[in-house]
């Protein structure tokens, strides 16, 4: 026995071509069985919906994943709702995402990056309760989950968007978690001394193959307590966790109790892969 991964790719986007590679990249390393479907950006919205349907009935498949973004004119609401929500490991069906939202932590998966951040101030240490954090980006697959989890912990959430003056917020904040994916959106001047700093973004500069984050990395170094770098931060600890979640929902499916001495090794795993 072992666990099975379906990942739907749709075009040749330069950051989902790097995740893919490095998901199947585990999975080859792991023995898990996966398959990846990869779609021209041309399919259509009832192709992508048959795919899935088919994946929801393959008894060798454990876990479903579609990688994100998708082109302007696929849903990504209708397509991830056509997830079966016992293989959906990225936490997106909407019955999934309110479980998250009554349950926390104590929901069977969590979003991939929101978990990876909880996991980095864990091993870190950093306490949020009673922080000043200010999450940059409201999406449902990283900052709006995130900012809840956070809440959960009792943490003191601003959350800032595309309408929100974010240089003022990052100014106050002891925990800066930007998950934009705009080029060095936050500048080094606004982080406040001693702040402990997040970077989810991803940017890859054009005609390149240089990848930078949200925060201006050099400019933030001298003045932070705590950073995380882009690349090589959350980005393959957010991998990790999707294994995590593949081995929660494999365990579900066949009846299995999850073996806490496998989880253990497991984030072991995830953190050594990161740093």
């Amino acid at each position: 026995m072992r666990p099975g991964l379906a990942i739907i790719q749709v075009g040749n986007n330069p950051s989902s071509l790097t995740y893919v590679r490095k998901k199947i990249a585990l999975c080859e390393e792991n023995e898990v069985h996966h398959e990846l479907h990869h779609f021209p950006e041309s399919i259509t919205q009832q192709e992508i919906v048959h795919q899935i349907r088919t994946l929801n009935q393959q008894g060798s498949i454990d876990g479903i994943l579609v990688q994100l973004p998708l082109p302007p004119h696929l849903s990504r609401l209708e397509i991830s709702n056509e997830i079966k929500p016992s293989k959906d490991v990225d936490c997106l069906h909407m019955a999934n995402f309110q479980n998250l939202l009554q349950n926390g932590e104590d929901n069977d998966i969590i979003p991939c990056t929101p978990a990876a951040v909880l996991h980095i101030l864990d091993t870190q240490e950093i306490d949020v309760r009673n922080q000043n954090v200010t999450v940059i980006g409201r999406s449902q697959l990283v900052g709006f989950p995130l900012s809840v989890l956070l809440l959960r912990r009792n943490a003191k959430v601003t959350i800032c968007h595309s309408e929100t003056t974010v240089q003022e917020h990052v100014e106050k904040a002891d925990i800066v978690i930007s998950c934009a994916g705009h080029k060095e959106l936050v500048k080094g001047q606004w982080i406040k001394n001693g702040a402990k700093v997040i970077d989810v973004g991803i940017t890859r500069i054009p005609g390149t193959n240089k990848i930078v984050g949200d925060i201006e990395f050099q400019k933030a170094l001298s003045k932070v307590s705590f950073i995380t770098p882009v690349p090589g931060g959350v980005g393959p600890l957010t991998v990790s966790m999707l294994f995590k979640n593949l081995y929660r929902v494999w365990c579900r499916s066949n009846g299995l109790k999850l073996n806490i001495d496998e989880q253990d090794e497991e984030l072991d795993y995830a953190q050594n892969y990161q740093f």
